[in-house]
């Protein structure tokens, strides 16, 4: 009975050091990960972008957001809209917006003419100092180099050594881990081998 006492006493006292150890170190990784998360946003985020939704009787929601342009390694950059506080809150525009219609604030204007579709918008004044805003025509070349390039990473097919390696890899862990277990065993209880 002792003995039983000794191994499950020395297993409950590691498993509370575990717990211990966990309780203070998760939420240290959670501040830390929030923290990399809001200075990347900062810093990828930077234009605002003001949105308006036609409603009924030609009246307009404006809605408040910040963008910005999201690069990829051996492709070109699209513009990500950020709609809310969460990661998933966000809508990518097939066509970036032209700078040259961007106010002194980097403000982009756009109008959504359907769910997912934006019109970049172009704002201007008259004598009366009446603000005026009207299309401005899409970047109708990029967008089809995003198609083109979106169609061949769908319809790319990954070489076959690709596929086995992948699967020969982990049958070659999976055999190390039985092979380990059974020489740790072995070592542990020579009788039994």
């Amino acid at each position: 009975m002792a003995s039983l006492n000794s191994i499950y006493g020395g297993m409950l006292s590691g498993l509370a050091s575990s717990i211990y150890i966990l309780v203070w170190v998760i939420p240290l990784i959670l501040i830390i990960s929030f923290i990399v998360v809001y200075f990347r946003n900062k810093k990828i985020y930077v234009y605002p972008v003001r949105i308006f939704r036609i409603r009924e009787n030609g009246k307009v929601i404006e809605k408040n957001c910040k963008g910005g342009y999201i690069k990829r390694k051996g492709s070109s950059p699209y513009f990500r809209i950020k709609l809310g506080k969460w990661w998933w809150q966000y809508t990518d525009l097939i066509t970036t917006p032209n700078p040259e219609y961007m106010d002194e604030q980097n403000r982009v204007y756009l109008k959504q003419i359907d769910v997912g579709s934006f019109v970049q918008m172009r704002r201007y004044f008259d004598n009366r100092n009446n603000v005026y805003y009207s299309p401005v025509e899409s970047d109708v070349k990029y967008g089809a180099i995003l198609s083109i390039q979106r169609i061949r990473q769908l319809t790319s097919t990954e070489p076959t050594w690709k596929k086995l390696a992948t699967i020969g890899g982990m049958v070659l862990v999976f055999a190390m881990g039985i092979v380990g277990w059974a020489l740790m065993m072995n070592a542990k209880c020579p009788t039994l081998g």
